[in-house]
């Protein structure tokens, strides 16, 4: 079975050894060698990293990066957990475009990553008959039970985000909130206000002017992420 969104290639198998730094992975390669890997991933990753577990690397082969290596997955329990959050609007750029969430399947163009106002980026800008509709991804990694939470440490940006995102529901525009969950074990999705009170009073403002929210999981293994799969949305 071809995957929904293949790992880029060369992709190594490893084993996580530690996180010394938010950024920075300590890996063991499959011949014994010891080295640091880049973790593209702000969040805590609370409860997805145990010592010893298998994983999955991409080789830049680049000589000039600091880094050779990015954590892109790591199994625990017997499944595998996106670990890169980039995937996660690569993930979504591959949901809108091909209109696998209702209600923003009838646009006609999609654009990435514009410029909103001086220091704020907006993911995608959807065009069509009706107007635009601004979407702002985010990666959501931490599942307990079967429901996904986000976030899983403080994120000042977000909650910028989010406020940019309320004023624009609360002008009329069409606003949304697209949460990526790289893993199959969710059932449902919901905002976490433990690690970060500001983020989740924020949610309950842009929430009520009108922020629309979906939340798609998708599987992953080891060549790459499965279908993407709708999520129920619980607050």
């Amino acid at each position: 079975m071809s995957s929904f969104l293949p790992f880029p290639q060369p992709q190594y198998k490893a084993v996580f050894m530690a996180r010394p730094q938010r950024f920075l992975a300590d890996m063991v390669l499959a011949d014994g060698t010891r080295t640091l890997a880049y973790c593209a991933n702000p969040g805590s990753l609370a409860g997805c990293l145990q010592t010893g577990s298998p994983a999955l690397l991409w080789d830049s082969r680049d000589p000039k990066r600091k880094r050779r290596y990015t954590l892109r997955a790591v199994e625990l329990n017997g499944f595998w957990i996106g670990t890169d959050t980039n995937f996660s609007n690569l993930l979504a750029e591959e949901v809108l475009s091909q209109g696998l969430v209702p209600g923003l399947a009838h646009y006609e163009t999609l654009e990435r990553e514009r410029r909103v106002e001086e220091g704020l980026r907006v993911d995608f800008v959807l065009t069509g008959p009706g107007g635009n509709c601004f979407v702002e991804v985010k990666s959501a990694t931490v599942v307990e039970e079967g429901v996904a939470r986000f976030p899983d440490s403080v994120t000042p940006r977000s909650v910028k985000q989010l406020r940019w995102l309320a004023r624009k529901a609360a002008a009329g525009e069409r606003a949304v909130l697209l949460y990526v969950v790289q893993r199959g074990d969710a059932e449902v999705f919901t905002i976490n206000g433990k690690h970060s009170r500001a983020y989740a009073e924020a949610f309950k403002e842009a929430y009520a002017s009108g922020v629309e929210v979906f939340a798609v999981a998708a599987g992953v293994r080891a060549k790459g992420f499965e279908r993407p799969k709708l999520l129920p949305f619980r607050y």
